[in-house]
């Protein structure tokens, strides 16, 4: 416990004033890979979004887990925080949203409310196994944060695997095959009848105003937190670069693309480019730090079709392409290849460990 503890701390949001609302959203994000050439939607303003499904997963998994301040409750449960009065006190959060967070939570199955004695009722708030099975979306990025803005103050500098007694980052890897799961190496394909719009996010100007100057310790803020970051990233990854056609394929107002390109240049997840064909126009490509992204949104589309998906199960099935078979992720030592879990990876050598 005390290793799922200390990995919370992954600064999913600092301890600054969180920011606003951010809204429950229904996200599209698919990274079939695919040839792009030069002459291909980048440099057309009539350019397309590939076709691809919704993965719903995801959109139930922000719905339920996808704004600042659940994060916040869920981060300081998995530090060991318990009781109304610790939230309060180490977040500074109002009372009454922290009441309909917690509410929330509970309704929703992450938390469970535990009546406690001491001289009176005290009520003390717990991860159930649904809230704990958000280990791997923690651990994911974690790793994100290690690779690229690692933090010490709020961040673990090593995780270490029990079971080998090594120092080590850990891996998503396909369990088919045994490889690691990458940008690119993923497709996606709808097991539902009809066809499913995108439910467009709303919009919060505002909030990425701040974002802007916050930068990576407001990472899950910007991008998973926000429907429009991660749409805007996805037709980038599927090679919709340049403004029109991100602004057509999109069908999002100038002024909101607007704010998500500049909180993603700002973030380092996009790089801007000269236009060869049209030096009016600007291409805008996905960096490394933005693919590094991937494993982070697998997680959370693995959780919502553990817990949310019903009778009916996953809605959407996800296709590994380098070895053809359904992707079932799996979270691995990079040391020693065996699976790991909250109860296997600590902070501190086991020699350390009391």
């Amino acid at each position: 416990m005390a290793g799922l503890a200390l990995l919370s701390a992954l600064a999913l949001y600092s301890r600054q004033s969180p920011l606003n609302e951010l809204p429950a959203i229904a996200i599209y994000f698919s990274v079939s890979p695919g040839p792009r050439s030069d002459s291909m939607q980048a440099d057309s303003p009539q350019a397309e979004l590939p076709d691809a499904v919704i993965p719903l997963s995801l959109s139930r998994s922000l719905d339920v887990i996808g704004d600042p301040w659940s994060l916040q409750i869920l981060r300081r449960c998995f530090r060991g925080s318990h009781r109304f009065q610790e939230f309060q006190s180490t977040l500074d959060i109002p009372k009454q949203t922290l009441m309909l967070r917690l509410k929330k939570l509970a309704d929703n199955a992450i938390l469970y409310k535990k009546p406690v004695k001491y001289g009176r009722i005290v009520y003390e708030y717990h991860l159930t196994p649904k809230g704990r099975d958000l280990y791997t979306f923690i651990v994911m990025i974690w790793r994100w944060h290690r690779r690229w803005h690692l933090n010490e103050l709020v961040l673990p500098a090593e995780l270490y695997h029990r079971g080998c007694g090594k120092s080590m980052v850990p891996v998503m890897r396909c369990a088919a095959c045994g490889e690691s799961v990458e940008s690119g190496d993923v497709v996606f394909s709808s097991v539902l009848e009809g066809s499913r719009a995108i439910e467009k996010p709303g919009r919060k100007a505002r909030i990425f105003n701040e974002l802007e100057a916050l930068g990576d310790d407001y990472l899950a803020a910007a991008v998973v937190g926000d429907g429009w970051s991660i749409l805007v990233l996805n037709a980038v990854l599927r090679g919709v670069e340049n403004y029109d056609a991100l602004q057509k394929s999109l069908s999002i107002s100038t002024s909101v693309l607007t704010i998500r390109i500049r909180s993603l240049l700002s973030l380092q997840l996009l790089e801007q480019h000269e236009n060869a064909r049209d030096r009016r126009m600007s291409l805008y490509r996905a960096t490394d730090k933005a693919r590094d992204i991937f494993p982070i949104i697998i997680s959370l589309i693995q959780w919502g079709d553990r817990w949310l998906a019903g009778f009916d199960g996953p809605p959407d099935l996800m296709k590994h392409v380098p070895c053809g078979e359904l992707l079932s992720p799996v979270l691995c030592c990079g040391e020693c290849g065996e699976r790991v879990h909250a109860d296997s990876v600590s902070p501190v050598p086991a020699s350390r460990e009391g």
